[in-house]
């Protein structure tokens, strides 16, 4: 068990590492997204280490799974449920590279929130066939807009 948290752990942070972000610039009272402080805020982070979280909480929700562990799992599907929001300098940045997919990229987000608040539902009520149901479609969730979108999004984003 100690090995496979190793290689989790070692895992999250490779996967967190092939995102990279510039520092996102203070955004201006007019802008569309949410307002934000010049870097990082409890509400805000950087796409790429909003991603290294994000891996993290992958990594408890497996954890738990492999433990049967259910509060770990609901830990875990919780913070995704809940993750912080993407700056809004690093939005327009987004939007501007993907153009007419944009809203495909924000409905991935909102299908993830969304499998991630079922999970920690049925982690909570300690039904594991649902906990595995959506825990395939949320990593499927996450890996579709990987494919999609990272390669696209990465040069965009590092500074």
């Amino acid at each position: 068990m100690r090995l496979l948290s190793i290689l989790t752990t070692a895992g999250a942070l490779c996967f967190g590492l092939l995102w990279s972000s510039a520092p996102a610039a203070p955004a201006s009272s007019s802008s569309p997204f949410r307002s934000s402080t010049s870097v990082d805020t409890v509400e805000t982070k950087r796409l790429r280490l909003l991603m290294v979280g994000l891996a993290q909480d992958m990594d408890r929700i497996s954890t738990g799974l492999w433990h049967e562990d259910y509060d770990l799992m609901q830990q875990g599907a919780a913070a995704i449920a809940r993750h912080p929001k993407i700056p809004p300098e690093q939005m327009k940045k987004i939007k501007a590279a993907l153009e007419n997919e944009f809203q495909a990229f924000v409905q991935y987000d909102k299908t993830v929130h969304k499998t991630a608040a079922e999970l920690a539902e049925a982690a909570s009520n300690e039904n594991l066939s649902r906990v595995l149901d959506a825990h395939t479609r949320l990593r499927n969730g996450c890996m579709g807009c990987h494919t999609a979108y990272r390669d696209r999004l990465r040069p965009v984003l590092t500074p």
